[in-house]
């Protein structure tokens, strides 16, 4: 049956991509033509151009040669901004090759060439590829003091609204490299309004994928895999070979971070197939990362350290990828100390993680990073290390992941999802209007065609029957609709106030350490951490917690015991939180641990519990 199910999925995406194909070659054919029969003039450059477009997201060696063609003739006719568009495409081209210098050297070409033209939106648009640079090499400062530069030539005296709309898209981007998530989401909201505004359909999608991704790191997985699908739909639709590769290995590690292990590598062995199709070889080296530690989750280890060297060396010596690189050092040396219990074997790969996530900026790693490093260092005894990484790691993470950025992130969510629900209501009102007037139209029809035309009438009154009870409807959805609007924003006013309490509380912590550090009081100092580290691990809090759960599932603790003896007290507890389905993060707020402490947490109990790849731990304890 299940063979039946994916041999009927497979035939419907083979028919799909066919009829997707044989519509995009049409409109090549069409345009090859008009080329053939252009004469040798600045309309023939333009075509040759716009073939290079068509070709670029799937065969970018044939999509070049048009573009070189252009240049070609470009320069024989002395038409220099055709020669600046070609220089840009052989820029681009040699950065998705990874041809670092050469990119660099032709998109100098180019923008010297536009701005000697005075062409300002050209050069613009240069400049954005070379802030793009930038970003895929992971030199991160540089492009935000890039963009910072660009940001003041394009809003002086006049604003270029696709050229701002690009910036704060490739603004949201680094932003979310270097954790800072809140401004990743004010940048990507902003170059949302724009294209919205400009009515830019295409552009839209490509900032829902950087909005897609914020959702990822931001721990809302369910609404990443929710934009990337409707990305994956209009990259198929489109025949973008590069962006779906892309988008099919976003959704795998999505997949691998809700633990659906067997459906993550399904997207991701897919996605690596278009990525070595159309070269994109900053993406191979990610992709073998994420098959590489799906496979140790899965308990395939030496599969996964296979692939995981397999990214290092690739992101290395090809694709000069360092945050790939960082990501694959990691996670081998997680796996020496974690799976194979060899932490000297670990350190060497953990050193080199930290030296790479610390030179490009990557604090989200940065942090974790140090915190595997501790329990390596742990492991092999040398304790006085392990503290100092530890210590590092906290205040790092502390540094990410502050009240004030959660504050803001969860509004700026709220914007997004607010816009995205009126945009609904929006719709529901114009088709409510519609049938409205399809129903005044059947009203006067019916006073018209008088008794004789009894059959007509009938027919006439069921159509009219059914627009009212599809108005009904679309009335209903649109007062549920508002209803959720309302909700949500109550609900963005609670989780505010709560925050603020917390606030509060760590402010009076954060005024008596500052006061006991002035007065050089070392041993008040110390008494404040115990007290501090007394308040988080107060087990009467959770004693008054476990009385009220005992009464709200009774027998729970009793039967995990009984079923699973292996189970310790702090793995019940969290046992209990899951019950009550709680969200990671709510649950990692509540047992004072981090988000990758969490996912270790249900990985350790996974494997007591006995569960495979396939099976959910939510729905296991659920049904005790």
């Amino acid at each position: 049956m299940m063979i039946q199910k994916y041999l009927i999925l497979f035939v419907i995406i083979i028919t799909s991509n066919y009829s997707i194909w044989a519509q995009e070659q049409e409109k090549i054919d069409s345009l090859l033509d008009v080329y053939q029969k252009q004469k040798q003039d600045s309309s023939k450059v333009k075509t040759a151009h716009a073939l290079y477009d068509l070709y670029y997201g799937h065969k970018p060696k044939l999509a070049l040669q048009y573009s070189l063609e252009g240049l070609k003739l470009a320069k024989k006719i002395n038409y220099t901004k055709g020669i600046a568009k070609s220089y840009n495409h052989k820029g681009a081209y040699f950065m998705i090759s990874r041809e670092i210098d050469s990119s660099k050297y032709y998109f100098t070409k180019s923008l010297n060439l536009y701005n000697s033209l005075n062409e300002k939106y050209e050069a613009g648009l240069v400049t954005y590829n070379m802030i793009q640079l930038h970003y895929v090499t992971a030199d991160y400062n540089k492009a935000l003091k890039s963009i910072s530069e660009a940001m003041e030539m394009y809003t002086k005296p006049n604003t270029d609204s696709i050229i701002m709309m690009k910036l704060f898209l490739i603004s949201a981007k680094v932003y979310m490299r270097q954790t800072e998530y809140n401004k990743g989401f004010e940048s990507a909201l902003n170059a949302l309004n724009i294209a919205e505004a400009l009515k830019l359909n295409v552009e839209k999608i490509k900032i829902k994928s950087a909005l897609a991704s914020l959702y990822h790191y931001t721990d809302n997985k369910e609404k990443s895999i929710e934009i990337k699908k409707e990305l994956l739909t209009f990259y198929q639709k489109e025949n973008n070979r590069r962006k779906i590769g892309l988008t099919l290995n976003d959704l795998g590690n999505s997949y691998y971070v809700i633990e659906n292990y067997n459906v993550a590598i399904n997207y991701l062995e897919e996605s690596l197939r278009y990525s070595e199709e159309v070269k994109n070889h900053s993406l191979i080296g990610i992709t073998l990362f994420n098959i590489g530690k799906t496979h140790v989750r899965m308990g395939q280890i030496q599969k996964g350290i296979d692939y995981l060297k397999k990214s290092i060396y690739y992101s290395k010596n090809i694709s000069h990828h360092p945050l790939s690189e960082s990501w694959a050092l990691k996670k081998l040396g997680d796996v020496y100390t974690e799976e194979l219990n060899i932490p000297d074997k670990a350190l060497p790969y953990l050193n080199r993680a930290i030296e790479l996530a610390d030179s490009i900026g990557n604090k989200d790693d940065l942090y974790q990073t140090y915190r595997d490093r501790s329990e390596a260092y742990a492991a092999l005894g040398m304790h006085k290390k392990a503290l100092e990484d530890h210590i590092t790691y906290k205040n790092i993470n502390d540094s990410v992941y502050n009240m004030e950025k959660s504050k803001e992130i969860e509004r700026l969510k709220t914007e997004f999802e607010t816009k995205e629900k009126e945009q609904e209501i929006v719709l529901q009102k114009n088709e409510i209007n519609l049938l409205e007037q399809k129903a005044k139209v059947s009203n006067l029809q019916k006073l018209l065609l008088g008794i004789g035309l009894l059959l007509s009438l009938l027919v006439v009154g069921f159509g009219y029957y059914g627009f009212r009870q599809k108005i009904k409807r679309n009335k209903a959805e649109k007062e549920k609709l508002d209803n959720e609007l309302a909700f949500k924003k109550k609900e963005l006013t609670t989780h505010a106030l709560h925050l603020a309490r917390k606030n509060e509380v760590l402010e009076n912590l954060k005024q008596q350490a500052q006061e006991l550090k002035t007065a050089q009081n070392t041993g008040g100092y110390q008494h404040l951490i115990r007290t501090i580290d007394f308040d988080l691990q107060d087990d009467n809090n959770w004693e008054n917690f476990s009385n009220y759960f005992q009464q709200v599932h009774k027998d729970f603790n009793s039967k995990i015991k009984e079923q699973y003896p292996k189970i310790s007290a702090t793995e019940l507890r969290f046992l209990s939180l899951v019950k009550m389905n709680l969200s990671s993060k709510e649950i990692a707020s509540i047992l004072n641990i981090s988000n990758e402490g969490i996912k270790k947490a249900r990985y350790r109990v996974r494997k007591k519990l006995g569960l495979n790849a396939n099976e959910s731990l939510e729905a296991l304890i659920l049904s005790v």
